[in-house]
């Protein structure tokens, strides 16, 4: 997935007239879209999770999916209606929530085109700064793809819901909900960068020559 475009940027005759036109570009855009990007960072945030998986293929397996034995009652077997019959316990349903989520994990791997979430940061800060980049400046960049993760978001939490509804607080259940835990994260960075920026790419830049941005701090300790 591609946010910018190559091409000459637009002169301007002084640095400060530059500035001064990305600010309001930025401004704009935050104006035109400040009710849905609060609406969706109110709910980015809650149940926000704390942990994170490493090998996704190996802390959240597909379970094989077990049809349990038909049992026979009595009655069956004798011809004769007894006073107590037995019926087949319920399909289990996690194997289907865990394909669910499995697709949703391999829509967000699709999302970052092959990146790692900290390499996709990286990018997007690439194509903010970079000069030759026609989107130079623009705090869009980091706020577009949250709408998409946002989604992503939801969807994985409706199903952690389920499976909580369905077998409590158990292993597997809490296994499935941090399986979600690399599209929270990165929601996580994105706004954070969005706040330092929303002025302009000055506090950006400040932000980020002085390992403040949340981005960074997780960098360093996983290093």
């Amino acid at each position: 997935m591609t946010y910018f475009h190559m091409g000459r940027p637009k002169k301007y005759h002084t640095h400060e007239a530059r500035l001064q036109a990305i600010r309001e570009n930025s401004n704009r855009y935050y104006a035109k879209h400040r009710h849905v990007i609060s609406a969706q960072r109110k709910l980015a945030y809650q149940n926000q999770s704390s942990h994170h998986v490493g090998e996704r293929e190996k802390t959240f397996p597909i379970t094989p999916q077990v049809t349990p034995p038909k049992v026979q009652n009595a009655s069956q077997s004798t011809g004769h209606k007894g006073p107590h019959s037995t019926s087949s316990p319920p399909p289990d349903p996690f194997p289907k929530f865990d394909a669910e989520v499995l697709k949703i994990l391999q829509q967000f791997e699709d999302f970052l085109v092959s990146k790692t979430p900290s390499d996709y940061v990286k990018f997007l800060l690439h194509c903010y700064f970079k000069d030759s980049s026609r989107r130079q400046g623009e705090i869009g960049l980091f706020v577009e793809p949250l709408d998409v993760l946002y989604k992503m978001q939801e969807a994985h939490r409706s199903i952690s819901m389920k499976a909580l509804q369905a077998d409590g607080p158990s292993k597997r259940q809490k296994r499935l909900d941090c399986a979600g835990n690399e599209i929270g994260t990165l929601i996580l960075w994105l706004e954070d960068i969005w706040r330092a920026g929303i002025d302009g790419p000055y506090g950006l830049r400040v932000a980020y020559n002085r390992n403040k941005l949340a981005w960074q701090r997780e960098a360093k300790k996983s290093k």
